[in-house]
């Protein structure tokens, strides 16, 4: 039991030193490169404790904001499930920066297959979910944006189809 305490403290502070670091040079490119993407999926899997999901969401949006780092995550075929799992389940942090996530991933790297991705994994429900919930507005915003930018594709939704089609109409 120590032993396990000790290792969860040694990852929060490996995760606040690489989220200080990642923004700083060619940090972040290098983070990438070392395969971090992965790495904090996997550890996002485990279902850690709260604000160790948080630190991992953080230093994921700040990887994600540069290409190599969201074809990473893109590559691991439980990312998108994971982020979207997470939503409205943790903390108004990790809604925020999932959303980020989402965001980012919607707006540079969504190809058909992602975003039909997206939807099967359950991530369109959840954005969905967060128009519905009581949360901050700028995260109700955020959801939004990524409902409107596949929208055409998402339409089969019902959730879409009450949202963008009746609500939300251009």
């Amino acid at each position: 039991m120590k032993n396990r305490e000790l290792s969860q403290q040694a990852i929060k502070s490996a995760l606040h030193v690489l989220i200080e670091t990642c923004p700083l040079g060619r940090n972040r490119t290098k983070i990438v490169e070392a395969g971090a993407v992965q790495d904090l999926v996997e550890l996002a899997l485990e279902k850690p404790e709260k604000n160790l999901t948080e630190l991992v969401f953080i230093l994921l949006a700040h990887l994600c904001s540069c290409a190599d780092g969201r074809d990473q995550f893109l590559q691991h075929a439980a990312g998108l499930a994971v982020v979207s799992k997470r939503i409205l389940r943790v903390s108004p942090t990790t809604d925020d920066r999932a959303l980020h996530i989402f965001s980012l991933i919607s707006k540079f790297s969504a190809s058909n297959e992602v975003v039909q991705e997206m939807l099967r994994v359950g991530a369109v429900s959840k954005l969905c979910m967060v128009l519905q919930a009581a949360c901050a507005s700028h995260l109700k915003e955020k959801a939004r944006g990524v409902l409107r930018l596949h929208s055409k594709t998402w339409n089969n939704s019902p959730c879409i189809q009450v949202y963008l089609l009746t609500r939300f109409q251009r």
